[in-house]
């Protein structure tokens, strides 16, 4: 490292402000080393926050004064932007000086980003309880992924904190959301439409798994076409043969060798009745059990037994000895990272490679070996770009070429509270 990469490292323990934006600006870039790039990103980052902290704080101020209606038609001038984005910042930053006083500090000290900060405030939505919400704060932002993850990781650890931390509350939140479903056409240019499906959980994946089964089918038969024009094909295709009343039967798509699921996750007791706890679409969002209860009454759903370590959550394995991953073995390496285990990847694991962590053969084919890659992150693998490990919990580390780790950990399929003397959750 140079001189001012070093020295933008030491500074990385200290409040972001003004002093950081000067020494920044101070720093050719053309002039850092590889190594020091990292540590100028990061710097220039909280100095980005820490004035994104600023702006939020002056949104706040005025409209403490004008009052929120008011406030907004100043924002949406000063800042040259829509009414209804100004309407969203004034919303935001009212919330996050109201009842976010944690996150605000991490705000203004530029260790947290203006798109966490945001993440943290849409995933307590709903919530206006100081008590409940200083206690996700402190767990939710002292996670991984509060401290290194991505925006969406923090908003997926603050949003399952608030769930085990309130069960019954996520659920009452859960069962008005769905009073809002719809289905909404938004008009494109050059002759395009985007079609909003929000609807609950268990009724949207369905959709997007027949959308991707139908390009996957395409993709195989030699169709050359991008990927999203044959979902979007697939799509119009399933609902204009309802329209038609033409039959929609054919051969089962397939993944990975093996029919297509989408399941639905309940803990044992929640199950037989003991626990009135939600259940859960793994990586998508959780289901109201009286919900799970009418599926199991009217469907009569086929159950399948996920064993999991009920210290840490995570779904335990078997293994074999063969290079090529059997259909099993992808099926649970891929229920038990959900999504693909890139850092901060948001690619279904469905839509994954699965891959060797350590190479074959002299990394055996089994679980805890195999991992489910979106093709960016097993590419880089593969070429030498990274240097991926497993340990004996399945938390997955990933090593650049600078230096710079992530850490991955398999899903967590428990809603239930922690004990008293438990661990803090790991996201």
């Amino acid at each position: 490292m140079t001189a001012d990469g070093a020295a933008l490292e030491t500074m990385e323990s200290v409040p972001a402000g003004p002093w950081l934006a000067d020494a920044i600006d101070e720093i050719d870039p053309s002039m850092l080393s590889d190594w020091d790039m990292p540590a100028y990103l990061r710097a220039c980052a909280r100095v980005h926050a820490w004035s994104a902290a600023r702006l939020s704080e002056g949104i706040a101020e005025l409209a403490a004064r004008q009052g929120a209606f008011g406030a907004d038609k100043e924002v949406a001038l000063a800042l040259r932007e829509p009414v209804g984005a100004a309407q969203r910042r004034v919303h935001y930053a009212r919330r996050l000086r109201r009842l976010l006083p944690r996150t605000r500090r991490l705000f203004l000290r530029g260790d947290l980003g203006e798109k966490h900060v945001n993440a943290v405030i849409e995933a307590t939505s709903g919530v206006d309880d100081p008590d409940l919400l200083a206690a996700v704060e402190d767990k939710a932002l002292t996670c991984t992924a509060g401290r290194a993850g991505t925006a969406r990781e923090l908003h997926r650890a603050t949003r399952r904190t608030l769930t085990r931390l309130d069960p019954d509350g996520a659920q009452d939140r859960a069962r008005k959301a769905r009073e809002h479903a719809d289905v909404t056409l938004l008009p494109g240019d050059d002759g395009m439409s985007t079609v909003v499906v929000d609807a609950p959980v268990e009724q949207a994946l369905p959709v997007k798994t027949a959308a991707d089964a139908f390009a996957a089918t395409r993709k195989a038969a030699g169709d050359t076409r991008p990927i999203g024009v044959l979902r979007a094909e697939g799509l119009a295709r399933i609902c204009g043969d309802y329209l038609s009343g033409v039959s929609t039967t054919t051969t089962a798509p397939r993944a990975g060798g093996r029919p297509i699921e989408i399941g639905i996750t309940v803990g044992l007791d929640t199950a037989l009745g003991r626990n009135d706890l939600p259940g859960e679409v793994p990586g998508h969002g959780i289901v109201p059990r009286d919900v799970i209860a009418e599926m199991i009454a009217t469907e009569l759903p086929k159950l399948h037994l996920l064993v999991i370590d009920e210290a840490n959550g995570r779904l335990l394995h078997r293994a074999t000895d063969t290079y090529r991953p059997t259909a099993e073995q992808i099926a649970h390496v891929r229920a038990e990272y959900v999504h693909s285990a890139g850092p901060g990847s948001q690619v279904l694991a469905a839509r994954t490679d699965t891959d060797h962590a350590t190479a074959h053969p002299e990394g055996p084919t089994q679980v805890g070996n195999l991992l489910p890659n979106d093709r960016t992150w097993h590419n880089g693998h593969t070429r030498g770009q990274l240097c991926v490990t497993i340990d004996d919990r399945g938390s997955v580390k990933w090593t650049s070429a600078l230096g710079q780790s992530r850490t991955v950990n398999p899903y967590d399929y428990r809603l239930e509270p922690e004990p008293p003397d438990g661990d803090p959750p790991s996201f």
